[in-house]
């Protein structure tokens, strides 16, 4: 399994937003009235990897105008999560020991194999409130909270985005910052890399997130828009996986037993992302495409590349297939296993690592996506979205090779006067 709970609720939190702004209303005539007009959207997830995980996401969106220059979107998102996630240590490794998401402990015997069992619950919500100052001039304010079992995570941003005079182009400058809350669901989190058999433990872990966002986006003509994003983010504080453990091993893979995992305790990350979508003329067809370049003080370098093309069937509806490509570059301090000497006794990994890791998130790692999206509209304001997905991921030099998953999403959204 690729994902594991905390990225996968990331993940999910992310998907959640894109899904919820779909472009379902975006006939409606521009130059009606804005004031009092809302928009409804709710939604769901579920995604599976065959003898993994299972996820279900309940979402719900509500956005709308206030007054003539003040406009409100409040988010709600519901995930429940179980099965089972590699732990970082060998497969056939029977010393794991650790702690259960969302109550309990789990004992070695269940841990065994390489893999744990798990099982939480998320829960959160978003609020944005928008107001535009002059003509050609807004703000868009956000505040943010996210529960489970063993995370919490507080957060608010600030953007400010300013239009050219005849506003073909956007500029956007904004910024955010999130304090978190890592523990297990003790809530404790294990002393690094110390033996996963002795239960040392520290208090909860903390970690504070500062994000700055530099965009411009432009009308390029009458059928194609495009943007482009440069992101800088710095995070200080706890982010080692309370969860994660790696083996003490020979290159023969003979292992000596398994420690908790221990990654640096800050991070600086550059993102530049771009996109484009163009009409093609007197047809209704849609391409898109977009590009994402990251990369980090970690050395996890990766880029994403996704298209899309949307075109409509009977008349008033919608079919959007979609591909995407990613590809990443192991972290620098991620590693299989701690290679220990052979025959070696009584050693301390802190003497062999600074830092270590085997979470195959951090892995060398290559994985496509592909499906498609159905839009059905039930009226001229509402419409009903069906979005299946293909996902396959593999990795290298991990202790699993491959895995895959499938996800559907199903989302209804209607407007009102």
């Amino acid at each position: 399994m690729a994902v594991t709970k905390s990225n996968l609720t990331h993940k999910l939190a992310l998907a959640t937003s894109a899904l919820l702004a779909h472009e379902a209303h975006s006939e409606q005539d521009e130059g009606s009235e804005l004031y009092n007009k809302w928009e409804v959207d709710v939604g769901y997830l579920h995604y599976n990897e065959p003898d993994y995980i299972s996820v279900d996401t309940y979402m719900a969106m509500i956005n709308g105008n206030l007054s003539d220059k003040d406009s409100i979107k409040l988010g709600l998102v519901f995930d429940t999560l179980s099965g089972a996630t590699p732990t970082g240590a060998l497969p056939g490794s029977d010393t794991v020991t650790v702690g259960g998401a969302s109550g309990g402990n789990i004992s070695a015997a269940e841990s065994a194999g390489g893999t744990a069992p798990f099982d939480d619950t998320r829960l959160a919500i978003d609020t944005v409130w928008g107001h535009e100052w002059q003509r050609l001039m807004r703000t868009d304010a956000g505040i943010h909270i996210s529960v489970e079992g063993d995370y919490t995570s507080v957060g608010g941003s600030l953007a400010l985005e300013l239009d050219s005079e005849d506003r073909s182009t956007t500029y956007t400058i904004g910024g955010g910052t999130t304090s978190d809350k890592i523990s297990r669901s003790s809530p404790q989190t294990p002393s690094p890399l110390t033996d996963s058999s002795l239960g040392a433990m520290f208090g909860v872990g903390h970690k504070n997130s500062y994000d700055l966002l530099l965009g411009v986006s432009r009308v390029i003509n009458r059928r194609t828009v495009g943007m482009l994003n440069f992101t800088y983010s710095q995070s200080l504080g706890y982010h080692t996986d309370p969860y994660k453990v790696i083996s003490v091993a020979d290159a023969n893979d003979t292992e000596y037993g398994t420690v908790y995992e221990q990654r640096p305790d800050s991070r600086e990350r550059f993102i530049l992302y771009s996109k484009i979508k163009h009409e093609l003329p007197k047809s209704g067809h849609h391409l898109g495409l977009s590009y994402r370049f990251h990369t980090d003080s970690w050395d996890l370098n990766s880029h994403t590349l996704e298209g899309t093309y949307g075109f409509p069937i009977f008349k008033t509806h919608r079919l959007e297939p979609f591909a995407r490509l990613y590809n990443q570059q192991a972290a620098n301090f991620y590693s299989r296993t701690i290679l220990a000497p052979t025959n070696a006794t009584d050693i301390d990994p802190r003497d062999l690592v600074t830092y270590a890791s085997a979470d195959i998130r951090l892995a060398d790692m290559l994985s496509a996506t592909i499906g498609a999206k159905f839009q059905y509209k039930t009226s001229k304001k509402g419409s009903i979205d069906f979005r299946l997905a293909y996902y396959y991921r593999e990795y290298k030099d991990a202790v699993i090779s491959n895995d895959d998953a499938v996800f559907a999403v199903i989302d209804f959204g209607k407007s009102f006067d």
